[in-house]
């Protein structure tokens, strides 16, 4: 009998124990994330918080939730990192727009398109807006698929997905240095979105290969021209305001990653251009500068930092052609960058 008591306070003591501890446990939790919401670690504006404005975040796929908000700028860069070198600072200082840069590497059309809606949702009034689109826009793919880890519930329209993202080491560590930032232990990243990827960085692109035509599997020698990005684009596009200027760049690449001529990738690439173009000038004011194209500047290597990326040269020279339509001019875009 005294065994069965014994047992019995045992029992009961255990239980009140791991009760303790759960009740212990899920408070500390749950204040952990009432906490998180509050300090508002990606500078999202979802909720009220006591935190000021800006992030120190060196990844472009969150850092973008807080610079396409921000009321400094009313005019973006979007694209992936085949638009990043194209400097905000020169285009506000050649165009009199505040620009900004809100480029995500890896990214494909999807991601860019949660982007585009991000900034527009936060500036009623856009003063210009510039895509850098490089060739995953012309995918065949209806599903249009993300090119690489990308954050989509911290640019949709679901708070409860957010919300549903906050509980976890990554939102801990950007709360954290969201809070030695607020009290002066760590500076901001800087507001206007731009990185420079020469920095730190020796040239050395000697390439040695024959053409080859890898801008593949995008392209393809599908008969197939239908473009699904490119039709989620319209929807896009058509909530941009109708006075905006709009102009789509398609950036250089070294010659060696284009289809050759007369091949059905090429005519597929020749295609992709022609429904983008044809969108773009429908609008008021729009604008299409081809640069993906075999051309003395493609050929350079001293123009790239590798196959697929141009350097400062270039990007200078594509922010003079950007300028140039926004003053209403009509630019050539092939011979006007700097070689």
């Amino acid at each position: 009998m005294l065994e069965h008591n014994e047992k019995i306070i045992g029992d009961a003591a255990w239980r009140r124990f791991a009760m303790t501890f759960v009740l212990v446990f899920g408070g500390g939790l749950a204040l952990l994330y009432i906490l998180i919401v509050a300090i508002d670690p990606y500078d999202s504006g979802r909720f009220p918080t006591f935190m000021p404005t800006g992030v120190s975040d060196e990844n472009q796929q969150t850092a973008n939730a807080s610079d396409g908000r921000n009321p400094r700028f009313n005019a973006a860069v979007f694209g992936n990192s085949h638009g990043m070198l194209l400097s905000p600072a020169r285009l506000t200082s050649l165009t009199g727009h505040p620009f900004l840069q809100m480029t995500s590497p890896g990214s494909g059309p999807r991601e860019q398109m949660l982007l585009m809606r991000w900034f527009m949702r936060h500036h009623p009034h856009i003063g210009a807006f510039v895509l850098a689109a490089d060739q995953t826009w012309c995918t065949h793919d209806p599903a249009i698929p993300m090119l690489y880890q990308f954050p989509p519930w911290l640019y949709g329209d679901s708070n409860l997905d957010y919300l549903a993202h906050l509980l976890n080491t990554r939102a801990v560590t950007t709360a954290y240095r969201r809070v030695l930032l607020a009290l002066g232990f760590i500076k901001p990243t800087d507001p206007d979105g731009y990185r420079d990827y020469e920095v730190g960085r020796t040239w050395n692109f000697r390439p040695e290969i024959a053409p080859g035509g890898t801008l593949a599997p995008i392209l393809s020698d599908a008969a197939d021209r239908a473009f699904p990005a490119l039709d989620a684009l319209d929807k896009v596009l058509a909530d941009v305001p109708a006075d905006t200027p709009v102009t789509v760049l398609m950036p250089p690449q070294f010659y060696t990653l284009l289809p050759p001529a007369g091949s059905p990738k090429a005519t597929e690439l020749a295609a992709c251009k022609a429904e983008l173009a044809s969108r773009v000038r429908a609008r008021t004011r729009g604008a299409f500068l081809d640069y993906l194209t075999d051309t003395p500047i493609a050929r350079k290597p001293e123009n790239f930092m590798d196959a697929e990326h141009y350097r400062a040269n270039v990007a200078r020279a594509i922010e003079k052609d950007i300028a140039a339509v926004l003053a209403g001019e009509n630019p050539q875009p092939v011979r006007a960058v700097a070689q």
